[in-house]
C-alpha cells in the first residue's frame, strides 16, 4: 500500500509538470493564459506574460465575447466616447486596415481615483462580429506604474512595434508544459471600462 501510494503521488506530480498552459502570442510576445474575475459579465479570457499576476503587470491581452452586439464599429466608437470623456488630457485615435478596412482604436486609460496604486495604461482595441458568436473584442494593453520624460517615447516605441503585430494576431491559443507558477487573479476593475486621469500623468499625455 506504502509504496503503491509513493507511485500515486509521483504519478500526480509528473502529470502536473506537463500540464500544458495555453497562450497566445502576438508578434513575438507570448503571453499565458490568467483567469478572469467570477463576476465578469461576458465571455472573457485574459492573457499574461508568464509569472507576472493581475496585481502588478506590464502587458495583458483580453479576448471578450458580447453575444448581443453586432456592429464592431459602434462599440469602438463607445470606448472612444468613454475614454474622451473621462478628462481633457485624454486622448485617442482610430486606425484602419487597408485590407481588411477594419477599425483599431488606440487609446490611453488611467487607474480610477480609488485604486490605492496610480497607473497608466497603453491599449490597442479592435473588434469584429461573427454570425452565431457575438462580437468579439481583442485588446493589448502596456501599463505604466512610475512616469517620466521618456513615458511618451517608450509608448510610442511600443505602438510602432506592436500595431502591425496586434493587426494579425490570431489569439488563437497553444499550449505547452507549464515552467512557472500561473498568475493569481485579484479583483478588480477593468481599466478599460473606467478610463480615470490623474494629475500626474496629464504631461505624458501632451507628447504622445
Amino acid at each position: 500500500m506504502k509504496h503503491h501510494l509513493l507511485f500515486t503521488v509521483a504519478f500526480a506530480a509528473i502529470a502536473n509538470l506537463l500540464s500544458a498552459t495555453p497562450y497566445i502570442t502576438i508578434g513575438e510576445l507570448k503571453l499565458f493564459r490568467a483567469y478572469a474575475p467570477e463576476d465578469s459579465q461576458v465571455d472573457l479570457r485574459e492573457y499574461l506574460p508568464a509569472g507576472e499576476t493581475f496585481e502588478r503587470w506590464s502587458r495583458l491581452a483580453s479576448v471578450r465575447v458580447f453575444k448581443d452586439l453586432k456592429d464592431p464599429k459602434e462599440y469602438l466608437s463607445n470606448v472612444a466616447a468613454a475614454v474622451s470623456k473621462s478628462s481633457p488630457a485624454a486622448r485617442y485615435q482610430f486606425l484602419q486596415n487597408d485590407k481588411t478596412k477594419e477599425y483599431i482604436l488606440d487609446f490611453m486609460t488611467f487607474a480610477p481615483d480609488s485604486e490605492p496604486v496610480h497607473f497608466a495604461e497603453w491599449n490597442l482595441m479592435r473588434a469584429k462580429y461573427v454570425k452565431k458568436k457575438g462580437l468579439i473584442v481583442y485588446q493589448y494593453a502596456m501599463r505604466f506604474y512610475e512616469f517620466g520624460e521618456s513615458t511618451g517615447s517608450v509608448i510610442r516605441a511600443e505602438r510602432n512595434k506592436m500595431t502591425q503585430p496586434f493587426n494579425e494576431a490570431t489569439f488563437e491559443e497553444n499550449e505547452e508544459p507549464n515552467q512557472s507558477p500561473e498568475p493569481t487573479p485579484t479583483a478588480g476593475t477593468s481599466a478599460a471600462e473606467q478610463p480615470l486621469v490623474p494629475a500626474a500623468v496629464v504631461a505624458v499625455m501632451r507628447t504622445l
